[in-house]
This record gives C-alpha cells, sequence and structure tokens, in this order.
C-alpha cells in the first residue's frame, strides 16, 4: 500500500503556510530509483480522510490503489494542495468570481502552484517533472482553477481534468475564464453530473465553446455527462477514476465495448434541442459521453439530429433513432409531441423540526424556500424543462437534514419535468 505524508510548506508568495497532503505510492520506499508522473490537486485536506465524523472525502488513495490491483495505470505521486481558510473564496479565480464579491486572486495562488509547491516537490521527491507526465485536477473551483492554470503554463501542465467546474459566474453570467478562450495546449477530462441542477447545463456551454476552438472529440478532449450523480465529494472521489485511466492508463481508453443512449426520450415540435447522451464502456471501467457518433433515424421526417448530439423535433409520432461509434451501435425510440414548453412550474413546500433555528429561508441546493409560517418553508420557481438535482436541505452554514436517529439521510431527488407541488418533511438537522 501507499503511503500519505503531510507536509507544511511556507509561502514567500502569499506571506503564509500551507499544507501540503502527498501520496506516495506503493514501490516508492522500496524502489529508490524509481521516479514517478505527479498528480496536483485542490482542497487538499478532502482528498484522502473525512475532515470529521460522517463527512466526505474523495478517498484518494482508495480510488488509485484499486486501479493498481487492476494493473490499469502506472503507479503516481499525488500532491493535495489545502486551501487556506482566509482565502479559499479567492485562490480559485483568475477573472472573475462564481458569487458576488469573490475576489479574483487566482494569480497569486498560481504562483503558488508553480513557483512553490512544484519546485518543492520536485526537489524532495522522485518525479518525472516534464509536463508530458504532470497533471492537474479539481473540481467545482478547484476546476476552473486547474484549467486556468495550465492554461497559462501549458509548459508545465500536459493533463488537466475538470470534474464539475464551475463555468460562469452567478450574479453577472461572466466566463471564469480567459475570454475568448483557446484550444487548450494539453489533453482535457471535463465531466459533471446531470443531477447538479444548476451547474450542469453551463459545462456542456463549455465544452461546446472548446470544441469551436478546435479541440478533437474522444482524442485531446474527453466529456462524460454522468447519470444520477449530484454536486460533492462522494461523486467526485468516484469519477476520478477515469482521467486517472486516461492520463496514466497502461490501456489508454482500453478497448470500447459497449455505448448506450441516456438522458430524456421526449421532445416537442419547436421546442428547445434534446441533448443526447450516449455513454460509451471500455473494458477497463471507463466511461465518457461520445461527441463524434454518427445516427440514423428511422423516420427522420419526425426529427432530425444535429451537430454535438442534439436532436430537434419536427412533427409528432414516435420513431428509433439508431447511434454507431467505434464499431459499436445501440438504438432507442424518442416520442415527438406537439408542443412542450421549455420550462415547468415547481412549487416545494417543506416541514421542518420544533427546533429549527428562526431563519428566513432555508435551502435545497440552490434553491431557497422562504418561511411561510411557524414550521413550513416554501418555495415557488420556473425551471428549465430537464432540470435535475440531488441534494440535502440545509438551514444555515453545514446544518444539513438527517434521519430521524441522527444519521445522514439519502440524497434527495428533485426532477422538473412536468409542472407540480411536491412535499417534503425534515426530521431533524445536524446540530441539533
Amino acid at each position: 500500500m501507499g503511503k500519505i505524508e503531510k507536509i507544511e510548506l511556507h509561502s514567500e508568495i502569499s506571506a503564509s503556510s500551507r499544507n501540503l497532503h502527498i501520496y506516495l505510492p506503493p514501490s516508492y520506499t522500496d524502489n529508490s530509483t524509481q521516479r514517478y508522473p505527479v498528480v496536483y490537486m485542490h482542497y487538499g485536506q478532502h482528498l484522502f480522510e473525512p475532515q470529521k465524523e460522517g463527512g466526505e472525502s474523495w478517498m484518494v488513495h482508495e480510488t488509485i490503489e484499486e486501479l493498481l490491483d487492476a494493473d490499469l495505470i502506472d503507479e503516481i505521486i499525488v500532491v493535495g494542495i489545502a486551501a487556506a481558510r482566509a482565502t479559499v473564496e479567492s485562490d480559485y479565480w483568475h477573472y472573475a468570481g462564481l458569487l458576488e464579491h469573490q475576489a479574483a486572486k487566482g494569480h497569486i495562488y498560481e504562483s503558488f502552484v508553480v513557483e512553490e509547491v512544484k519546485p518543492f516537490i520536485d526537489r524532495n521527491f522522485r518525479t518525472l517533472s516534464d509536463r508530458s507526465h504532470t497533471a492537474m485536477i479539481g473540481s467545482c473551483a478547484g476546476a476552473t482553477a486547474s484549467y486556468n492554470i495550465a492554461e497559462r503554463h501549458p509548459d508545465v501542465f500536459g493533463k488537466v481534468a475538470m470534474l464539475s467546474p464551475a463555468v460562469r459566474s452567478n450574479n453577472t453570467n461572466t466566463w471564469l475564464y480567459s475570454w475568448p478562450m483557446r484550444k487548450p495546449e494539453f489533453m482535457l477530462w471535463i465531466d459533471v453530473g446531470d443531477a447538479e441542477g444548476i451547474f450542469t447545463p453551463p459545462v456542456r456551454d463549455l465544452v461546446d465553446v472548446l470544441l469551436t476552438q478546435g479541440c478533437i472529440p474522444n482524442t485531446d478532449l474527453f466529456y462524460y455527462l454522468e447519470p444520477n450523480a449530484a454536486h460533492g465529494d462522494i461523486f467526485w472521489g468516484k469519477r476520478l477514476k477515469h482521467p486517472l485511466m486516461l492520463f496514466f492508463g497502461k490501456k489508454g481508453t482500453g478497448q470500447s465495448i459497449s455505448v448506450e443512449l441516456q438522458g430524456e426520450d421526449i421532445l416537442g415540435v419547436g421546442s428547445k434541442p434534446l441533448t443526447v447522451n450516449p455513454i460509451v464502456e471500455c473494458d477497463t471501467g471507463l466511461r465518457y459521453t461520445d461527441l463524434a457518433g454518427n445516427y440514423h433515424v428511422e423516420q427522420p421526417e419526425i426529427l432530425s439530429v444535429e451537430e454535438g448530439n442534439r436532436m430537434i423535433g419536427l412533427s409528432p409520432g414516435i420513431t428509433q433513432v439508431s447511434f454507431s461509434s467505434q464499431g459499436l451501435k445501440t438504438s432507442r425510440s424518442y416520442k415527438v409531441v406537439s408542443s412542450l414548453s421549455d420550462r415547468v412550474q415547481i412549487h416545494l413546500r417543506a416541514h421542518v423540526p420544533e427546533e429549527t433555528p428562526q431563519v428566513e429561508e432555508i435551502h435545497f441546493g440552490t434553491l431557497a424556500l422562504q418561511q411561510t409560517s411557524a414550521n413550513i418553508y416554501e418555495g415557488k420557481y420556473s425551471l428549465p424543462r430537464g432540470f435535475t438535482l440531488r441534494d440535502y436541505f440545509s438551514c444555515g452554514m453545514r446544518n444539513f437534514e438527517r434521519q430521524k436517529d441522527g444519521s445522514p439521510r439519502p440524497l434527495r431527488l428533485l426532477q422538473a419535468q412536468y409542472d407540480t407541488e411536491i412535499e417534503y418533511k425534515i426530521e431533524r438537522w445536524s446540530k441539533f
């Protein structure tokens, strides 16, 4: 088994100290001549163990060693750079912040990573220090920072994985990247879960922009829309195996063995295009969304399929659609109706326990519910059809709903397919 070390590194650039959480592979101690590729990751304190009982973690070391046991990847070093509480809201933004009033001080963090962290690691550990053996991986804000740092230092980082990246600022809709974007000079993996609510659609917008800049799908740009996945450490930790196999796999992507058309199967004439999710699975277990396959529509007068896996409804009816790629083929029936609104109206009502703090609103993910009576909170929303969110209710900072006995409850699932009213009962909060 590998081992994990924690080292405090003082930064002259930021005049502060950061912890580095470093994973060393199983052979590192015994093989004194071997050198290893390095993956740099953000939010280092969340990568290997939960910070507190009942908390979440990526459990990166477990994923790596499962892949090593299966002989799917080469041994690697992982450097987790801890987030500093004082600067975490500004470290990862180069051009704009995700939220209002977040400072964009990513250039300082970038200098710390490139000029201090990497040289320290290369001096003190047996690394393969060239760009082809150096990757950067992050999620959400850390994914945005990974891209922006690598885009500014393509001579340092040859591989980047963005898991559920933040794409635009919430308040101004400003892109969080250098604009106009240009074709990156590194291999790029981008993924997101289809149940991440407002985080999901912008990721596909990012992918589309990169494709227009010349990225070649399934070659230097890989995209994966994961069914039923939410926005959180557990899901990112499970998805990490895909970019690790892509970047450091002994078989590359492996042999493609199956393809399946995922996503919704109903669309309207003249309504917003339906984006299909054709997922390819390889014999290594690597999965990705194929952006370069071919479609055949049995009755083309009913619907057409445009570039980017987007279906356009032409006339009411049901037709079979076939998809083929890399010698694989699958098919599925799709229904076109005469009219289908692009948005749906959702009314949420949550009954909260007596001990709930006196707050004006609680949240289900990013959806706010206002107090309407003593123990009831409600929210009414106009959401894009297909909006999907798996999450908990929360009442203030890190005060999440729990089951009656205090144990974590399964994530709730909201799918906005039709106008509806939904009633919830919250049994207790984690802080009470």
